[in-house]
């Protein structure tokens, strides 16, 4: 139907401006929502993501001033889905052709206009670390940078504020270690199988990390709710798609497409392996267009992670039952890549990272097993006011360790922290839970609150590179210690709940002096709190799982990181548990993906996967050009401002304008049409 004035049109929510009336109108909504009857009022051109485009001009009921007036609103041209034509006096007349449209997202959504950041972009890509002048125009780009020289808000003094002496008068340790007086044990890792197997598979231990019941009650449902067809989503096949992501995730190069070809396997060009034999291409599509996360209803307030939130609190309840870590721990940040700071709620900037523009998570480590268990997205300035967490009363730093290391209240377990958690305040509302813990302290601008680093410093500056001292103090009860280590340049200081003096472990070198021990905190400091950089490295290299699910809906790049984060914890748990030697990432990632796609629960001979018959829609091929000043959009031909356009053939040899009269707007080459021609022939 032709577009006017007076037609009436169907608009998706995310395409109409200007946006702050769609988002006080629907705070929530998503690509998918859409409005109609919308009554065309004009088209003109608007300057729509920082260009010039064709746009209509209209009106809805629902979109009124204080006076009651209608407010006009607009959106590309192409956007808007006539289901009643106006007036045919009224009609447009041809436009200028527009730009062409944005390519199909991977997921298989509708284009997205809205790009990335092209600095942003190039940076995110750049190979080693930033330089200075990329961190200083990243900063002007950004709302929320994580800088390590940023002091916590808790060790930002007040002003006028008075700051008591808390510590002892003499320095010395008297030698008695605060967690070993309550008597704890040193806790190995634990995995808890309902069906206590003793020797579980790769996929059981798979089934149980990643939240079995979640994917059942909620996201099979959900998906299910919104995927047309008479075949349901099953648990299964759910597998089945998740293999397949692991399996292309083993190589780099081909398309996604590739995996699905019906060419012959060649050396040069395309996937080194088929996949249609598992599932077809359409229906892993049609999965990926309607994967959903959560069952619920938009809530009434602005909150951008409420598709997400059940999926992550979830993840971690699943974690907390089925997994029970080693005596000690380490508390980090992992980073999730993503380069458009315009579709990424709680987008931040973390400079000192490898990946340093997406989500940054805070995540606790087994510090013996190395498995990952607990996590919390940093929302930033995107969290609503009205979810504050009862925590964050304590402070911010305080309350986030608060949440964290919930499932480890009352244990006695130890918690290394770098300096970017080093608040005083938070290892003692720890101590009060029953977790220790030891803070690397750094001066950030501040030193770190009732921390007198300039004393301390003073106090080793005539002592030999070795030297050990440590001073307690006590606040609101609980007693606390400052170990510190004379090293060539600097002073290390660790504020600590447990620990003493005592040297332990290897003898370490420095430049010119004998070699020494490291004492109890600072060697289990050094020993420890790499746990979480080593987890985050094995999800990254060599190949990254997020990366290969090249996507642009937020939502599943979410799930892709609990997806490569629990990859990578069923191959600490194989090793650690099982005993087998620790195997390779991509190798583990074969045979886990081998693991999902040949699962017991998929039943083939009901739901076959063979890819279906081409139909002829013509009895006989032409090899046709198209006329001058057209070109395709879609299966249409359109006119075109330039007098012979051209696109990259099927078969990417190179760009041509020919084609085959039985498919309308697929461009092919003299070689790509032979051989379409014997494919067509030979069903």
């Amino acid at each position: 139907m032709r577009i006017g004035s007076g037609a009436i049109c169907t608009v998706k929510l995310s395409r109409i401006h200007p946006s702050k009336h769609i988002r006080n109108k629907y705070p929530n909504h998503t690509r998918k929502d859409e409005i109609v009857g919308v009554r065309i009022l004009r088209q003109e051109e608007k300057i729509v993501h920082r260009k010039q485009q064709l746009s209509v001009v209209f009106v809805h009921d629902e979109f009124k001033d204080d006076g009651g007036q209608h407010i006009e609103l607009y959106c590309v041209k192409r956007w808007a889905h006539v289901t009643a034509e106006g007036d045919a006096n009224l009609f447009f007349d041809v436009p200028p052709p527009p730009p062409p449209p944005p390519a199909i997202s991977p997921t298989g959504s509708e284009p997205d206009d809205i790009n990335p950041h092209p600095m942003i972009a190039r940076m995110a890509t750049t190979v080693g670390p930033l330089s200075e002048s990329d961190i200083a125009e990243a900063r002007t780009l950004v709302n929320d940078v994580d800088d390590d020289n940023r002091p916590a808000p808790e060790n930002i003094p007040a002003r006028n504020e008075s700051v008591p002496n808390i510590f002892n008068a003499a320095w010395g340790h008297s030698g008695s270690c605060n967690r070993k007086k309550t008597g704890p044990r040193d806790y190995k890792p634990r995995l808890e199988f309902g069906n206590n197997e003793s020797m579980p598979t790769v996929l059981k231990i798979f089934e149980s990390f990643f939240f079995q019941s979640f994917i059942k009650n909620v996201i099979i449902p959900a998906t299910n709710q919104t995927m047309p067809g008479n075949r349901p989503l099953t648990y299964g096949e759910f597998l089945v798609f998740i293999g397949l992501w692991l399996l292309m995730a083993t190589i780099v190069g081909p398309e996604r497409r590739d995996y699905w070809s019906t060419k012959p396997i060649d050396m040069f060009e395309g996937a080194p392996f088929r996949l249609s034999h598992y599932m077809s291409r359409a229906r892993f599509e049609l999965i990926l267009r309607h994967l959903s996360f959560t069952d619920k209803q938009a809530p009434p307030l602005l909150d951008r992670f409420w598709q997400v939130r059940p999926m992550i609190s979830a993840w971690n309840d699943n974690m907390s039952r089925v997994f029970s870590p080693g005596w000690i721990c380490c508390l980090d940040e992992s980073m999730s890549t993503w380069i458009n700071q315009y579709t990424c709620p709680g987008f931040m900037f973390v400079p000192r990272k490898p990946w340093p523009f997406g989500n940054e998570y805070h995540t606790i480590c087994c510090g013996i097993s190395g498995i990952l268990f607990a996590m919390e997205l940093v929302e930033g300035k995107d969290q609503p006011r009205q979810l504050r967490n009862e925590e964050d009363n304590f402070g911010k730093t305080v309350g986030l360790l608060l949440r964290l290391t919930r499932s480890l209240w009352g244990s006695a377990r130890v918690l290394v922290l770098d300096s970017g958690f080093c608040v005083l305040k938070g290892l003692i509302e720890l101590a009060k839970k029953g977790v220790y813990g030891s803070a690397l302290i750094k001066k950030r601008k501040y030193w770190p609150k009732y921390i007198r680093g300039d004393e301390i410093k003073d106090h080793f500056k005539d002592m030999p590179v070795g030297s050990v001292d440590s001073i307690g103090g006590n606040l609101d009860g609980i007693d606390f210690d400052v170990f510190c280590m004379k090293e060539p340049d600097y002073v290390m200081m660790l504020m600590s709940t447990y620990g003493t003096n005592i040297r332990m472990g290897e003898h370490k070198n420095r430049d010119g002096v004998e070699a020494f021990q490291y004492p109890e905190v600072v060697h289990n400091h050094y020993q420890y709190r790499h746990q979480i950089d080593d987890h985050n490295n094995k999800r990254h290299q060599p190949i990254s799982l997020e990366v290969t699910w090249a996507t642009k809906t937020w939502e599943n790049r979410v799930f892709a990181y609990l997806l490569a984060t629990t990859e990578v914890n069923c191959n600490l748990a194989s090793s650690f548990f099982i005993g087998e030697p620790p195997l390779p990432s991509l190798s583990f990632r074969k045979e886990l993906a081998r693991e999902l796609l040949l699962n017991p629960y998929f039943n083939r001979n009901v739901a076959t996967d063979e890819r279906p018959k081409r139909k002829r829609t013509c009895c006989e091929h032409t090899f046709t050009t198209l006329r001058a000043y057209t070109k395709w959009q879609g299966s249409d031909i359109i006119p075109s401002s330039s007098i012979y356009p051209q696109r990259m053939c099927k078969g990417k040899h190179r760009k041509v304008r020919t084609y085959c009269s039985c498919s309308p707007g697929v461009v092919m080459c003299e070689e790509c049409y032979a051989q379409h021609k014997l494919e067509i022939d030979g069903q």
